[in-house]
């Protein structure tokens, strides 16, 4: 299994000369719901539709313990929490949560190990034995 990239040109910054390039990963395609409960189906022995309702319900039990506040932790895969963004202001009494919070959205950190002791890198489990290849140009 590989991974396909091209090379982009980094054009932020005023100094064009120190303009570098850069690898991005090309996506092949995209995989939805049902497909993955068609391939776990061939897999395993449960049905594709129980497979599809044991996601949905995952995605529904998501939402909620998010909405709770919890961090959802799923071992091998990675951790979901919900961050906000907003915008500042002056003191904490000029904060208004109905101005200042601009939107709610969810992290994802995928799971991973530590080179060393509880330092070092992380290598995620993802991209693990995954080989980078040029994209075949046309």
């Amino acid at each position: 299994m590989a991974i396909f990239i091209r090379l982009r040109k980094d054009k932020m910054g005023a100094d064009k000369k120190h303009h570098k390039y850069y690898a991005h990963m090309v996506s092949t395609g995209e995989v939805g719901t049902e497909e993955l409960a068609n391939l776990i189906q061939e897999n395993t022995t449960f049905k594709r539709s129980e497979v599809r309702g044991i996601i949905d319900e995952l995605v529904s039990q998501m939402k909620r313990e998010l909405a709770l506040g919890q961090t959802v932790n799923l071992e091998g895969f990675g951790r979901f929490h919900l961050a906000v963004e907003s915008e500042g202001s002056d003191t904490p009494e000029e904060f208004n949560i109905a101005q200042n919070i601009k939107r709610v959205k969810c992290k994802f950190m995928p799971a991973g190990t530590r080179q060393g002791k509880q330092t070092g890198p992380v290598t995620q489990l993802f991209g693990e034995g995954v080989d980078v290849k040029w994209f075949p140009e046309d």
